[in-house]
């Protein structure tokens, strides 16, 4: 059996920062540190975009929670942040794809 190089010396690579990594794993790493974060939505943000789902206006949706329109206003805009859209079919739509509400006439 051949002697196995000292501790320093298998730890040079890591010493001169270079990345100690196997490939794949490094790969993985960088591919999720570049995906930009998802951000989740709240759970009132979620409830309003349920409420859209549904096909309420902003004055409805409102009422059923007991906010101001305003502040429906203000968790769509949010919640439109959030998943990267502008507008109400395009937010309902991505938040069905992410899983974030059920489908039309699923139950979750």
């Amino acid at each position: 059996m051949p002697p196995r190089p000292s501790w320093p010396a298998r730890c040079g690579p890591a010493a001169r920062g270079e990345t100690v990594l196997a490939p794949s794993v490094a790969e993985r790493l960088i591919s999720h540190v570049r995906r930009p974060p998802r951000e989740s939505l709240s759970a009132r943000e979620t409830e309003v975009l349920a409420q859209v789902a549904r096909g309420r206006t902003n004055a409805e949706i409102g009422q059923a929670l007991f906010i101001s329109e305003a502040t429906v206003k203000t968790h769509l805009l949010r919640a439109f942040g959030k998943l990267g859209v502008s507008g109400r079919t395009a937010a309902v739509t991505t938040a069905i794809e992410r899983g974030l509400l059920p489908p039309p006439g699923g139950n979750r």
